[in-house]
């Protein structure tokens, strides 16, 4: 089955570390999008696709169930890390867990497999611009394009999870609050309205919203509110006359966007002025799928619900059984000292390589 079966956790980490080196914030994916599609034309085998800075490579067509592997190319902005760096059994760099991880596993899959020989048709999606606004995520224009990704029986994205199958994921929404004063010269407060101080009690309840578990098919998710930016004033010597606040809301499987904008604004007083900046939905749950179960018994992987939000949501919205696999750690995502166990890489590739190679016993 495969043609280089020298693939170990320390080659992968050499990929990795590639992959790392190379700048890759949203918005600036040129250079990484080339990189990899150099690997995939190098592969010699299926069908390449290019559309702006995402790539999608498609194996030959057989007539077996297509199953498609994911990962985005984009980071969020450097934080002194952009340089991969080994210590002991860690890779540490920007990306090195959010998720480089996951592409390096894809490309050596990719690059690995016959796909004239495993169970499924195969397709693997690389692609921009997840890190960013919703509306920009290129998966959601690669769906478009390519209307037969939605005929996969089976989506598995390389996100972060401790190499868990994390199950849907949380959905996501941020809203704008403002909250209106009169200036006024601060030598003379009592001929305006200071829009912090008319803020303040609301702030204090807000920023105290409480972590809500939330149990769904045996899998608990956490429904939470956060105020992540504020912004107040024009000048030291003048009382404020606006204050403006993010409020960044995750919520749970099954909960409509409709519903999710009904909660927030359940939280702020209706003297104060609200919008919805963005939203993304949340991810169905799909731990009954019996690809999914298969994949769970075979592995002894634990099952566990997805806190951030991923690409997940956007293939069973569209009507593809999904659900989140990699070997980086999600608790590090877009902190500073993130790194990837190299150990991790392998066991990654090894799990997948035989879900897609072998039918179960």
């Amino acid at each position: 089955m495969l043609r280089e079966p020298s693939i170990t956790s320390e080659s992968l980490a050499d990929l990795l570390a590639r992959l790392v080196d190379i700048p890759s914030v949203t918005g600036d994916e040129a250079a990484i999008a080339d990189f990899v599609e150099s690997r995939l034309r190098a592969a010699g085998q299926g069908e390449v696709r290019r559309s702006r800075h995402s790539l999608v490579w498609r194996g030959p067509a057989r007539g077996r169930p297509l199953l498609t592997l994911a990962g985005h190319l984009d980071t969020v902005p450097p934080n002194g890390n952009e340089r991969a760096r080994i210590e002991g059994d860690r890779l540490y760099g920007l990306g090195s867990t959010d998720m480089k991880s996951g592409d390096a596993v894809m490309l050596a899959l990719l690059e690995t497999l016959d796909p004239a020989r495993t169970r499924f048709d195969l397709a693997m999606v690389f692609y921009e611009a997840e890190e960013g606004p919703a509306d920009r995520n290129a998966l959601g224009r690669l769906l478009e394009e390519m209307p037969w990704l939605r005929q996969s029986a089976l989506a598995i994205l390389l996100e972060p999870t401790s190499l868990q199958a994390e199950m849907g994921c949380n959905g996501s929404m941020n809203a704008e609050v403002r909250v209106t004063g009169v200036s006024a010269h601060s030598a003379r407060p009592w001929t305006g309205v200071n829009a912090i101080e008319r803020a303040a009690p609301w702030l204090a309840e807000v920023t105290r919203f409480p972590v809500h578990p939330v149990q769904l098919q045996g899998v608990e998710y956490r429904e939470t509110l956060q105020v992540t930016t504020m912004r107040a004033g024009r000048a030291r010597n003048v009382v404020p006359d606006e204050l403006v606040a993010n409020l960044n809301y995750r919520f749970p499987p099954g909960r409509s966007l409709a519903e999710a904008e009904r909660r927030v604004r359940s939280v702020v007083p209706s003297e104060f002025e609200l919008r919805i900046v963005d939203a993304a939905p949340a991810g169905a749950i799909c731990a009954d799928h019996p690809l999914a179960k298969e994949f769970v018994s075979r592995f002894g992987a634990r099952i566990a619900g997805k806190q951030g939000w991923t690409d997940v949501a956007r293939f069973t919205e569209a009507g593809v059984p999904a659900f989140n696999f990699g070997p980086g750690i999600p608790e590090l995502a877009h902190q500073r000292e993130e790194y990837c166990p190299i150990e991790n890489l392998g066991i990654a590739y090894r799990w997948l390589r035989e879900f897609l190679s072998e039918p179960p016993r």
